[in-house]
């Protein structure tokens, strides 16, 4: 609650408008969409999966049998490596909180007010929503890939076929790629306007996002060849339950918001 009070106070006292360099406010933007995009689509991005899925051919040749191997494909037919793209659940709200700080600087405090508790409510109810339902499913996968790799021998050696590679240096680089356009973000946000810095729900949602990527970067390093996949998945439900839980204190957090919308509405019409 008072990382959520924070980022209310930040919206409803933040910098001054006169002060806010806009062409860099927008600049930052666009750079922390790129980064949410590349997050969401990093395949259209760069042309190719975190992981390359694995032929029934090569998978015979590792000595899966046909029925097991069609039987996992069924279980799990996307391309594997959820870590990265499940970074956009947490990036993608704090885009949404950096364009609604800058919505306050630009209008009008009293219809700010009213659209800020909407857009949030709204915004932060689907966003729950995603959250539990792809929390559920990373769960159940993560269970089906611990569960196929202690199934010694068959359920092991179709757990090789499907995820015992894990093309490192690639993710390497998109990591890489992702923290260097954060870094470019905080850069322009906080030459667009310093008083940013006193927002201390922005800075926190920042500070997370960054640890998270970091110490996924850490599994995919450290982690031996055939189980940085599972470390993986398991790091990707954990970046979607701390994005649920952050969504949720700001979905009560926009009640308030939405209340006072309304006194002032029903003040204004008597």
């Amino acid at each position: 609650m008072a990382a959520a009070w924070s980022i209310r106070e930040g919206f409803r006292a933040g910098p001054d408008p006169d002060a806010l360099r806009r062409p860099l406010f927008i600049a930052a933007v666009v750079v922390f969409a790129l980064v949410v995009l590349t997050e969401v689509g990093m395949a259209l991005v760069l042309g190719q999966t975190a992981v390359d899925p694995v032929s029934p051919g090569d998978a015979d040749k590792l000595g899966v049998p046909l029925e097991v191997f069609l039987k996992t494909q069924k279980a799990d037919a996307d391309p594997p490596g959820a870590g990265i793209g499940f970074l956009a659940f947490l990036d993608g709200l704090l885009l949404f909180t950096v364009v609604m700080l800058g919505l306050s600087l630009m209008m009008n405090l009293r219809t700010y007010g009213r659209v800020q508790g909407i857009a949030t409510l709204i915004v932060t109810l689907l966003w729950v929503i995603a959250a539990f339902l792809t929390t559920l499913l990373a769960l159940a996968k993560l269970f089906l890939m611990i569960g196929l790799f202690v199934a010694t021998p068959f359920g092991t050696i179709a757990y090789l076929a499907l995820w015992g590679s894990f093309p490192k240096g690639q993710a390497a680089a998109i990591l890489g790629l992702l923290l260097l356009l954060k870094i470019v973000f905080a850069v322009l946000l906080i030459l667009s306007q310093p008083k940013f810095l006193k927002v201390t729900g922005l800075v926190i949602l920042l500070v997370i996002s960054v640890l998270l990527q970091v110490v996924l970067g850490l599994i995919h390093g450290f982690l031996p060849g055939p189980l940085v996949s599972i470390g993986d998945q398991f790091w990707a439900l954990v970046t979607v339950v701390v994005a649920l839980v952050w969504a949720l204190i700001m979905l009560i957090g926009s009640i308030p918001a939405i209340i006072n919308a309304l006194r002032v509405s029903g003040s204004a019409g008597d």
